[in-house]
């Protein structure tokens, strides 16, 4: 049986950026070396790992990290740090755009990604008003078999009832509508459902967006009154 150990992030930073990128297309590396890697990279792990480091945990399997799950309990803070990472990187683009350092597939990548920002900013403005704790859960290619993904979850949960938050949302991909039911098997709301352009044309499958909203207060009072 694989021994699995979920410990704070602080001292594996590289192997969670170095997990970020392998994983990055559906569980798959990407197959081009994208332009501005680094200041994307920065758009999408730099606050995880400063500002809300001390909630976030890595799965350890063999001393390795095999999955990671970021926790956001600060909104304001996240918010105005992608902001200040957001501009880093639209200006390194049009920079690398304008001076022709952009390479043709990059230049789609962000393309679809700037759509896709669109389309989560429309998300949002349907989340619960009283929910702004987020997760961002991530695990290594081979261990889809929940060994890893439900304890990850399960730090999520305590956080959340430990934090007094209502409840957290996160987003998960899927190809077609797959992952709807099982979601919903698992306590998720699944509140909006979109095309994840991004993913769609790096895989050439119809991949969606599902944002999921999980109430752990809630699922831990059914399972006692399950129990009972």
């Amino acid at each position: 049986m694989t021994n699995i150990q979920i410990v704070p992030i602080a001292g594996y930073e590289d192997q969670i950026r170095k997990l970020f990128w392998q994983t990055l297309t559906i569980g798959n590396p990407l197959s081009f070396d994208l332009t501005c890697s680094k200041q994307y990279e920065a758009l999408g792990l730099n606050w995880y790992l400063t500002n809300g480091s001390r909630d976030g945990v890595v799965a350890l399997v063999d001393e390795k990290v095999a999955g990671y799950c970021l926790v956001c309990l600060d909104g304001v803070s996240f918010r105005r740090a992608q902001r200040s990472q957001l501009f880093k990187l639209a200006s390194c683009v049009l920079i690398a755009f304008a001076t022709g350092r952009i390479n043709s597939k990059s230049r789609l990548f962000y393309w679809h990604r700037f759509r896709d920002s669109l389309t989560i900013m429309r998300t949002r403005k349907v989340l619960p008003a009283n929910i702004d704790m987020h997760v961002h859960l991530n695990v290594v290619s081979g261990y889809n078999d929940g060994s890893i993904s439900l304890p990850l979850r399960a730090h999520a949960d305590n956080v959340c009832i430990s934090s007094g938050s209502a409840a957290y949302f996160g987003e998960m991909n899927s190809i077609g509508k797959r992952r709807t039911l099982g979601l919903r098997r698992v306590g998720g709301e699944i509140i909006d459902q979109s095309t994840n352009r991004t993913f769609s044309w790096l895989t050439g499958q119809d991949i969606h967006r599902l944002t999921m909203v999980r109430y752990p207060a809630i699922q831990a009072a059914e399972k006692v009154l399950q129990a009972a």
